[in-house]
Parts: structure tokens; sequence; C-alpha cells
């Protein structure tokens, strides 16, 4: 579509979204109210303004090939939930503008307070005991990590940090987190949840052993923090727990992408 409307000024962008996670439908919702057009997938690419590709699977190369990217506009934009290496790859070769959901600082700081929330959900389902008074270790300082501990500690956790540098170190003392170094990590009493928030093996099974009756849970993307067949013969409750905000809060998780997405759209516009 992408016309202007008669009289009014008003330009149109249509584009087409590929569901493969539950965000997407309150993301689209968002955007029609917005008054962006969503076509059905068939849609001549030509006619495109933009794309929003699936969250975390695979694009289909063989609907979606050379004859297909090759022929979008310049200026259609293009949108996926993580980093996907096919279409990096091609948006270079056509000279299209990806822009990754995830990567982006504003939507990780949004999507860290439901992120927080289905944790927190797992662990009142699944604890014996209260998460008041609980040992609780973050495995990651990050975005994630300081949202995480600032709700547990709020909930009367005692929480503490693991950290690989000094910067961590102080971001948590200024936060009221403990922070730990990998060597020290047994060195006080024992952790009742073990929570890792790093796309990096960072305990292995040696070091895991150590922490039998742990509740062990893994909120990152591969290739995870630890072993979580093996963490799950030390504790049947542990866990991964990847896409959280696509199944606790769905709607505030989809309207996150959406103002994101609508932000980026909007400099199309002019």
């Amino acid at each position: 579509m992408n016309k202007e409307l008669k009289g009014i000024g008003v330009i149109i962008l249509e584009g087409i979204i590929i569901k493969d996670d539950t965000r997407y439908f309150h993301t689209e919702n968002y955007l029609k109210k917005r008054g962006y057009v969503f076509s059905e997938l068939d849609m001549q690419p030509n006619s495109l303004d933009f794309i929003i590709f699936p969250f975390m699977g695979e694009v289909d190369c063989h609907i979606y090939n050379d004859g297909y990217l090759g022929s979008l506009k310049k200026d259609t934009i293009i949108f996926s939930g993580i980093r996907n290496a096919y279409l990096t790859d091609k948006c270079t070769e056509y000279g299209l503008s990806y822009y990754v959901l995830m990567e982006d600082k504003s939507v990780a700081v949004k999507n860290a307070v439901p992120t927080s929330e289905g944790v927190i959900a797992y662990l009142i389902t699944n604890c014996l005991d209260t998460i008041a008074n609980s040992q609780v270790l973050i495995i990651g300082y990050g975005i994630c990590g300081k949202d995480l501990a600032k709700r547990l500690k709020g909930l009367g956790a005692n929480v503490s940090a693991l950290v690989r540098n000094r910067e961590k170190e102080w971001a948590a003392y200024v936060d009221s987190i403990t922070p730990i170094y990998l060597e020290e990590l047994f060195d006080n009493q024992p952790f009742d949840i073990i929570i890792n928030t790093v796309p990096y093996p960072v305990l292995n099974n040696e070091i895991l052993e150590k922490t039998k009756g742990t509740l062990l849970i893994d909120i990152a993307s591969k290739p995870y923090g630890f072993d979580m067949e093996y963490a799950k013969k030390l504790n049947e409750k542990s866990t991964l727990l990847p896409g959280i905000p696509g199944k606790y809060a769905i709607k505030t998780a989809g309207e996150i992408l959406g103002e994101y997405i609508d932000c980026i759209l909007k400099e199309r516009k002019r």
C-alpha cells in the first residue's frame, strides 16, 4: 500500500508478520491500532514496507529466497526477534535495513520485568520453601540479572551475584547485592536457588555436583550456563526457562516489541 491518503498527507505502511511466538499476536494488534496494515503472507514482496520475521525460529529460505528478498524495495525494513544468520547475510547482500528486536537496549530493559516476574512465578510454584530468607545466586549481573536481583531482594531473599570483573562487582555492591567470584563460590553456605542469565557455559558438571539439591534455573539462550540434563539429576525441579516474556505477561511483552517497531517505522515514514 504505502500510499499517501489524499488531502491529509498520511502515509500508510504495509507489511507482514510471520508469527512463531505468542507475543507477536499482541505486537500485531499494537501496530494495527497505530495505523499499520498487515497483509497475507503471500502478498507481493515489492508492495511491502516491512517484514517481521519469526522471533526465534528459522526463516523458510525456500519461500524467502533470493528471488523474494531481491525484489523487495530498498527501503523495506526487516525485523526478527533474535539475530538470524540467513537474514543478516541476505540483508547485507541486498542493502536492506535489518533490526534485531532483542539487541535493542530499550527492549531488553523493558523485557527484564516480565522475565523477572516469570522466574518468580516458577519459584513460587516449585520451591518447597518461601523465597523470603532463601539463599539465591544469580549468574551474571547485566540487565536481566540486575532486575531479577532487585525483585528477589524485595521479596526477602538473600541475593548474591556471580561476577567476573570489578565493574560488575561494584554495580552489585551499589544495589546491596553480594558479589561473588567463581573461585569463592562455595566459601559460604550453600545456595537454595541458582539462576543463570549468561548465554555461556559458566558452571561445569564438576562444579554442579557441589550444588546437589539446589534448584537450578537457566533463563539464558544457547549455549546456556550449565548442562541442564545433569542439573535435573541433582534436582528434578531444575529447568530451562527460555523466552519467558512469551509465556508470562505476553500482552505487555508483545507491546514492548510493538513500541520498538513503531519507533523504527516512524523514521521510515519521514
